[in-house]
Order: structure tokens, then C-alpha cells, then sequence
């Protein structure tokens, strides 16, 4: 056999190798061909799917918070009322972010969160929310509104 058949043969067999699954050379990693087929800037993101299941129920969360911080209110002058308000609604924001941290809406988990904190007088976490809810957001509109929050706070700083 000639050397350049020899070659052939051996690029041929490894290309069939990492086709067929993955290659496994003793020391080293494993290429998981299915891996390769994924990357590119034209087969769409990289990153991982988000669970349609743990999506739907998210959204369902972030409403029941939505509904629970802008119409129920409690009997005036009931402060423990609202103490157990907010954190029915604060309550449902954490589950979010702590079981489903990539939410398509997660800027407007933590905008609420902000919005709970500074209703509750934690003006500090406030606008700690408000800043994440600012740098994870591509929508405009809640950009806009966590950023006039935080500027409000800022004025009042210089005021106070």
C-alpha cells in the first residue's frame, strides 16, 4: 500500500469514527459529534433551551405577582396586610428566579422585585433590582422605567 493510501485510509476511518458518535483516543477528551453539528453563528444560539413546562409555569407566576402587586389591595390603614401582600408577591418573583434563572421575562421578575422592595421601604434592594432588571432587559420599556426608578432614588440622595 502506498504511503499516501495508507493516509487516506487512516483520515477516512477517523472522519467515519466522529460521524458515526464520538472519538475516543486514550488521554484525552471525548468529541461528541452531535456537539459539532450544533455550533455555528447560522444553526441558531448556542445556548441551551429553556423548558417550555418550566416557561409556562413562570409566566403563570409572574402573573399571579403582577396580579397580587397592582390590584389587590389590602384595608387601609392594614400594615399587616401589606406586609403579607408583599411577600406573597416577593415570595412568587424568588420561586422564579430561583428555579427558572434564564426566564424569558426575568428582567420583569426583577423589576418587580424592586418595585415590592421599594413599597416595602428596603430602598437599597430596590435599587439593586431595578440595576439587574436594567442590565438583563432588551425591552425598552421596562429598561426605561427601571432607569427613571433608579434615577429617581438618586435625585432624592442628592436632595436628602
Amino acid at each position: 500500500m502506498k504511503p499516501q493510501t495508507a493516509i487516506l485510509a487512516l483520515v477516512l476511518l477517523v472522519l467515519v469514527v466522529v460521524i458515526a458518535g464520538a472519538l475516543v483516543i486514550p488521554g484525552c477528551a471525548c468529541i461528541d459529534a452531535s456537539a459539532l453539528a450544533q455550533q455555528g453563528p447560522s444553526r441558531g444560539s448556542i445556548s441551551t433551551p429553556r423548558d417550555p413546562e418550566q416557561e409556562k409555569q413562570s409566566y403563570k407566576s409572574l402573573d399571579a405577582a403582577k396580579f397580587y402587586f397592582y390590584k389587590r389591595k389590602p384595608e387601609k390603614g392594614d400594615k399587616d396586610g401589606v406586609v403579607r401582600l408583599n411577600k406573597a408577591v416577593l415570595d412568587r418573583l424568588q420561586e422564579i428566579i430561583d428555579l427558572n434563572p434564564n426566564f424569558g421575562r426575568i428582567d420583569e421578575v426583577y423589576f418587580l422585585m424592586g418595585e415590592v422592595h421599594q413599597r416595602g421601604g428596603d430602598t437599597e434592594k430596590a435599587v439593586e433590582f431595578w440595576t439587574k432588571a436594567t442590565k438583563e432587559t432588551s425591552d425598552e420599556k421596562v429598561k426605561a422605567e427601571a432607569q427613571k426608578r433608579l434615577d429617581e432614588i438618586q435625585n432624592q440622595k442628592k436632595k436628602g
